[in-house]
């Protein structure tokens, strides 16, 4: 299964989340479109696909604010016989 981008853009006066071509917002500031961004992620990860929010920085290249590979436990894998 694919991982699940969440990604945090300004667009038309506003920041937004855009996951799958599917804009959440709008929001008035970066943090709050951060915040709601990792909300969702979590929710997607809880589901079982590994997710990363994107959030751009003050130059506007986008880095990782959250992945659930940091927070999803590691799952025993079954051993081969």
């Amino acid at each position: 299964m694919s991982r699940a981008l969440y990604v945090v853009i300004f667009s038309r006066d506003s920041w937004w989340v855009d996951f799958e071509g599917k804009a959440y917002g709008p929001f008035t500031s970066r943090e709050m479109a951060a915040h709601e961004a990792k909300q969702l992620a979590q929710f997607c990860a809880h589901t079982g696909r590994a997710s990363e929010v994107l959030v751009p920085d003050d130059g506007g290249r986008h880095r990782v604010a959250w992945t659930s590979a940091a927070e999803m436990p590691m799952v025993p894998t079954k051993a081969a016989e």
